[in-house]
């Protein structure tokens, strides 16, 4: 709101204060003014606030688009790249299992091998040792529960690994 400083000064000579004392009083009150928003100011700035913020708006939109659109590619890259690596794994893992059953049965023929040239030498042994066919034959049976012991054992540790690459097998086809 402008005032007319000139009637001011006039107003308060008139009041009873001195010149110096109008003039400093005026100008007080004329700085004061300046200062002051006036309807007009502060309509702006609600405009230029209201501007402000729907421009903050739309770039917290976009970019929260961003944001979801790069989340979601980043997602996906994780997700293919799992996959190929669980797929990495199941492959070395079958091949661990291959090669274990191939090892397995590498031992296996080794320990029959072992079990038919021992056996053979228990024989030849037992021919040796025992002059009459009673004797030899009691010998023969014993070699031979011996042997089903053994052989038993055997193929419960061949079915004891053979069923855990079953199990493997199925808990990772």
């Amino acid at each position: 709101m402008p005032i007319d400083t000139h009637a001011a000064f006039r107003e308060f000579e008139n009041g009873g204060f001195d010149a110096k004392q109008a003039e400093a009083l005026v100008r007080v009150i004329n700085g004061t003014t300046a200062e002051q928003s006036t309807k007009a100011d502060i309509q702006q700035l609600r405009e230029d606030s209201k501007a402000d913020m729907k421009e903050f708006r739309e770039d917290s939109k976009a970019d929260m688009k961003e944001f979801r659109e790069d989340s979601k590619a980043d997602i996906q890259k994780l997700r293919e790249d799992s996959k190929a690596d669980m797929k990495e794994l199941r492959e070395d893992f079958k091949a661990d299992i291959q090669k274990l059953r191939e090892d397995s049965k590498a031992d296996m023929k080794e320990l029959r091998e072992d079990f038919k040239a021992d056996m053979k030498e228990l024989r030849e042994d037992f021919k040796d040792q025992f002059a009459t066919k009673a004797d030899l034959r009691a010998a023969i049976s014993e070699v031979k529960a011996d042997i089903a012991v053994a052989t038993n054992k055997m193929l419960l540790g061949a079915f004891g690994i053979a069923g855990l690459l079953f199990a493997a097998l199925k808990l990772f086809p």
